[in-house]
């Protein structure tokens, strides 16, 4: 299909609007903690209210974009993301937010897998890595722009206003996004592959339950769910409890965390093109082995010098972040053509497991410390776990891989 790389700079810009709104509930948690009243522990309800959703919706989200091509399933998505925000910014208590969360939060569950199963169909082996990283820069780009505007939103004009502008910037890739992305859809309406599309495999929807290093790399998979979880939620919360961070300081560390996320899921992916493309699952590793030294940082001795906290967050965004894109294009590849929605569907659905207890477990142990040194050993090492399993199950994972 020509103009593929034009159309992934549409899908990364959509994608970057639609994680402005639903990671834009992150850097706003202490504006919503003075909002609501909130406990700390309550705290680990917001960001996994969004990913609920993608629990139960994200394997028939992946089916659906399969079914449906990607056009409808990516816009569709956003626009039921939009709603629930725009509806939650009216919310009259905490438990009406957290529902209307869940309902952005069944839009956001289709998004990943119908951009999974577009990368599958516009770029061929050696540059799927490339353009899955580019594709999830949109998501650390849009993080980062959230965490830059939406504390200084909230200070001005208080958290409702920033939460209705977190759907509003949702919305606008449907409002625009419509007949420019008309051609992803002309290959499904043929009947014929896009260009440079791969060879249908055959695949059944629960062939990769019989798979026993497919099941490791989705628990993995889990895990850096959790990881990740736990870095969007309490890392505001951490910059001003312990850092001594105003809101707004502790929002521009955010951003160092989502800017590092954006540039190592470029150079990861870019990297995993051209070395060890056999091997991707070892990309994995090393954004795990990242994030189990920064983590352990952080509970050995707070750093408080803002460029070197800076650093720091930009590093745990790597950890926390930067193996998406990977995760995501191994994953597809071994749906293949035929079933990357779905198998991309199931990872999403893996790391939203994670994403639903890896806030709570840090909260948990947060309180009953009432430190930031325990959870934040705890993530060490289970970012540390990550790098066995994946090494250990890569090999076989890369086996199963659909080849250009």
């Amino acid at each position: 299909m020509a103009g593929r790389w034009l159309l992934l700079a549409i899908l990364t810009t959509a994608y970057g609007a639609g994680a402005f709104g639903m990671l834009g509930i992150s850097p706003l948690s202490p504006s919503l903690v003075e909002g609501f009243g909130l406990t700390r522990l309550q705290v680990a309800l917001i960001v996994p209210s969004i990913y609920l959703g993608g629990l139960f919706f994200s394997m028939p989200g992946g089916r659906l974009a399969d079914r449906i091509g990607v056009r409808r399933s990516l816009l569709g998505g956003l626009a039921l993301g939009a709603a629930g925000l725009v509806t939650g910014a009216a919310s009259p208590g905490f438990p009406a937010f957290l529902v209307c969360l869940f309902l952005a939060g069944v839009g956001w569950s289709v998004v990943n897998p119908a951009l999974g199963k577009a990368i599958m169909d516009l770029f061929p082996l050696h540059e799927r890595g490339m353009a899955m990283g580019i594709k999830q820069m949109g998501l650390t780009l849009g993080g980062l722009a959230a965490a830059l505007v939406l504390p200084a939103i909230a200070g001005t004009l208080g958290w409702r206003a920033a939460i209705a502008t977190c759907g509003v910037v949702v919305a606008l890739p449907v409002a625009l996004g419509w007949r420019a992305l008309a051609r992803l859809d002309e290959g499904a309406r043929r009947g014929t592959p896009p260009a440079g599309a791969p060879a249908a495999a055959p695949a059944s929807s629960w062939a990769w339950l019989r798979h026993p290093p497919l099941l490791v790399f989705f628990g993995s998979g889990l895990v850096l769910g959790m990881v990740q979880a736990a870095v969007l939620s309490y890392l505001p919360l951490y910059c001003v409890q312990a850092l001594g961070f105003d809101p707004v300081g502790a929002g521009f560390l955010v951003a160092c965390s989502q800017a590092g996320g954006a540039v190592s899921r470029l150079v990861l992916g870019a990297a995993s093109d051209r070395w060890l493309t056999d091997r991707r699952a070892v990309w994995l590793a090393m954004t795990g082995a990242v994030g189990a030294a920064v983590f352990a940082g952080y509970a050995v001795r707070p750093v408080t010098t803002p460029v070197l906290a800076g650093a720091l967050a930009f590093a745990s965004g790597v950890g926390a972040y930067g193996w998406v894109g990977i995760f995501f294009t191994v994953s597809a590849e071994v749906g293949g053509r035929n079933a990357a929605g779905l198998l991309s569907g199931v990872a999403f659905a893996a790391i939203v497991v994670g994403l639903l207890v890896g806030p709570a477990v840090f909260g948990l142990l947060l309180t009953r410390a009432d430190s930031y040194t325990l959870p934040w050993a705890v993530f060490a090492a289970l970012a540390t776990l990550v790098v066995g399993a994946t090494l250990g199950a890569g090999r076989a994972i890369d086996r199963r891989r659909v080849p250009s």
